[in-house]
């Protein structure tokens, strides 16, 4: 007997980082459910480096985190049904894509002078994966016209940034789980620690019952600066 399987779709979804350095949906907040999933993601990590002026391969340093990327593609379209019943497609695309723009329009931290514009954290979720971070650039290609000169198709590529390099398994919350023996714990799972505002790597490995190993902590997660933490950024507290 065939089993029908349902397609999930890939969603876009604004998140903020609360008090505890946790990424979590905003309510009320931007949420864009793609309407063709991507053919491929592209991750890439790359180390902050530094040179001196010698010519020696050996006076690179590594300094500060690192940057994890994620680029995609997403294509839009109005010129057939989106498969909503009763809701007719808008007569033109950019109806989609501006709520994709509006997730790297930055809004003001502060009042005053003192008053600082940050854009608003962005979670890409697709079953298993999962990235949060901000869009960094956005390309929207309009390739499709009507005779009246009304666009009718999209190729948006986004192009999501957080600080650290993070090689692991997804924890994406809305992932359905692979089935596993009873009792087996989760495989490639790390229990990572979020910083929260004006944490340092003392106040982080003080709350896990490790102060006197934060030297070790911060070595371990490639900080260079341990009294200056990004809010949200995740640490391994149990590496050595």
């Amino acid at each position: 007997m065939n089993t029908a399987r349902q397609l999930t779709k890939a969603k876009l979804i604004e998140i903020a980082w609360n008090s505890s350095g946790q990424a979590e949906p905003v309510p009320g907040g931007i949420r864009v459910t793609v309407q063709f999933n991507p053919a491929s993601l592209k991750v890439n990590y790359a180390n902050q480096v530094q040179t001196n002026d010698q010519s020696s391969s050996s006076a690179i340093q590594y300094v500060g985190q690192g940057t994890s990327k994620l680029s995609l593609e997403l294509i839009f379209d109005v010129s057939m049904p989106l498969g909503e019943p009763n809701a007719p497609p808008p007569n033109d695309v950019r109806a989609l894509t501006d709520q994709v723009a509006r997730l790297m329009k930055p809004t003001p931290e502060g009042q005053g002078e003192r008053s600082r514009y940050a854009p608003p954290g962005v979670r890409f979720s697709w079953g298993s994966f999962l990235f949060d971070g901000i869009v960094e650039s956005l390309d929207e290609t309009l390739d499709l016209w009507s005779e009246d000169g009304r666009p009718l198709r999209a190729t948006v590529s986004l192009s999501l940034a957080q600080q650290g390099i993070f090689v692991r398994e997804a924890t994406n919350p809305d992932a359905t789980p692979p089935p596993q023996a009873p009792g087996a714990a989760p495989t490639g799972a790390i229990p990572l620690s979020l910083a929260r505002l004006g944490d340092t790597v003392q106040s982080l490995a003080a709350r896990a019952g490790r102060l006197a190993d934060w030297k070790q902590i911060a070595a371990a997660n490639g900080i260079e600066n341990p009294r200056a933490l990004s809010p949200g950024l995740p640490l391994d507290l149990t590496r050595r």
